[in-house]
Formats: C-alpha cells, structure tokens, sequence
C-alpha cells in the first residue's frame, strides 16, 4: 500500500512539473513544433512511467489479439499522443478559434441539433479517446451551452491549474462527487452534459463486457437518461495524421425501457461501452492502455 502511494505521488508531482514547466513556453511554438514536443513529452512520460507502460502493452496484447512487438508500437504511439494531449491543452487559451475553424472538423452535428428540439437536453456519452478534452471546447465554441462531468484529481495544484485552463476555454466541469444536481440543471435549460464512461472508477457502476472481458463501467449517463428522458448522443474526438481532429457525433442510442430498473441500466450501459469499444479499435493508439481499466472484479462467493 504503501508502495501505490508513493507511486501516485511520484505520478502527480511529475504531471505537475510538466505542466508547470510547458506552460507559456508551448503557447509561443507554432503547430508543428508543438506537436513535436508534444511527442517528445509523451516519450518521456512513457520512460518515467514503468508501471503504467507495462500495464498498456500487456492491455493491448491481451484485448487487441496482438503480438508483443506490436502491443509496444501502439504503446508508445499512445504516450505520444498523451503528450500531444497534454500541449494542446496548454494552447486552449490562444488558439481555440483557429483550432476551431480550421483543424477541427464535426460529423453528426444534426444529431445534437435534432435532439435539442425535444426540450431535455443532450446527454454526450464519450472516452478518453483522441484529445477528449477538446470535445466539450469544440461544442462551446460553436455555439453549444454545457457542462462536461469530471473526476477532481489528486494533486490540489494540478486540479486548480486543469480547472483555470478548460474554463479559459469556454466550458464548466462539474465535480464527479458532488454534481448531480448542476447536472440535472444543464439538462433542464436544454444544454448538452458530457460524460466520459469509459474507465474504472469509484462512482456506482455496474459490470459489462468491455474487449470480452467484465468490466466496471459507471451507468451514470443511463442512470440520468431513465430519469430525465434526456436522449443519449455518443460523442469522439479523433486524431487525424496531421494532428487535425474530427468530431463524430453518433445518433442517440435507443434506450430498452422494460421496467426492470437494473436490467435496463446493465443492458444500456453495455450498448453504449459497445460503442466505444469500437472506436477504440479503429483507433488503438488514440485511448489510454495505462489505465487500470479491468482492476475491480465481481466479488465471488
């Protein structure tokens, strides 16, 4: 135990001197050299991060069906898009309407429009897939009011300094803990609330299959929609191989309504994992492998 808690520290404290040390040097970069320190900084992260590194090769290996060597290239293409991640992030201030107009583009936008015009708001389903912090700035800057759901991070410092940069870009995070009710406002002003379910956390969950595995997924965003009538829109941000983006809005999932409260969270929690599973295999590069995503497990008897 004690051992997990000094690797946490160690983690927290090296984001927190990358980002204090890349902060304001990057915003003055053009794109392409940004990028490649953006690369730089995800190679670093991955030599630093033993544990974690380990830990995505061996998730890819076992859930891709891929063979060592391969698992390690998609490993350390995924740290270098982290890092990407990372100096986008501390760009959003400077650059978000260039961004915007000119490397980002949307699919499906009809869907949310569509969706709007039923009065309930939109609830967007997404993962920690491409640079999933620039979907919600995306929204915002055309035009869409919203909240993004968040998991407050551990270290006080880098908390505070993640919270100033995404509201320098246009949009409100609410506490993972303690926002059900701002939650439920954004929908009842017909706004979009955002959701990233793809990970194990220690919100209230239920398990689905996830790469053909049983997974602790939260069902937050069904629990929200049985309540609200709030239609579900998944939600990805991709990459491209020029380090533009393309925002995929997918049509909103036709929730099963049986009555069964629990069967209908478990059925529609696994319809929507389903779905990011799949952009996940389009793009294995894209997601991060370093969570432990498969940690908790059923309790058997």
């Amino acid at each position: 135990m004690m051992a997990v808690r000094q690797s946490r520290v160690l983690k927290d404290s090296l984001y927190s001197f990358i980002a204090w040390f890349l902060n304001g040097f990057v915003s003055l970069l053009p794109r392409n050299s940004s990028m490649i320190v953006g690369k730089i900084v995800g190679g670093l992260i991955a030599i630093l991060s033993r544990e974690g590194r380990k830990r995505a090769i061996n998730n890819i290996e076992c859930s891709l069906q891929v063979d060592r060597y391969e698992a390690q290239k998609i490993a350390k293409r995924c740290y270098q898009n982290v890092g990407k991640n990372l100096v986008e992030f501390l760009q959003f201030s400077g650059r978000l309407e260039k961004w915007v107009q000119n490397d980002i583009s949307i699919e499906g936008k009809v869907h949310i429009d569509c969706a709007l015009r039923e009065g309930k708001g939109v609830i967007g389903v997404s993962g920690h897939l491409g640079n999933w912090e620039l979907l919600p700035v995306s929204l915002a800057t055309n035009g869409y009011e919203g909240r993004a759901i968040t998991r407050e991070l551990r270290s006080k410092w880098l908390n505070q300094f993640v919270h100033q940069h995404r509201k320098k870009a246009g949009y409100i995070s609410l506490n993972r803990d303690r926002s059900i009710r701002e939650a439920l406002s954004c929908l009842n002003r017909n706004e979009l609330l955002g959701i990233l379910a793809d990970i194990d956390t220690k919100t209230k969950g239920v398990f689905v299959q996830f790469f053909n595995l049983s997974a602790y997924t939260p069902y937050g965003p069904v629990a929200i929609a049985l309540k609200t009538g709030s239609p579900i829109l998944p939600m990805f941000i991709i990459r491209q191989t020029n380090d533009k983006h393309r925002l995929v809005v997918e049509p909103p999932l036709n929730l099963q309504q049986t009555g069964d409260y629990q069967s209908d969270l478990v059925v529609n929690t696994q319809h929507f994992t389903k779905i990011i599973e799949s952009y996940i295999r389009r793009y294995p590069e894209q997601w991060i492998w370093m969570h432990d995503r498969w940690k908790t497990q059923p309790k058997t008897r």
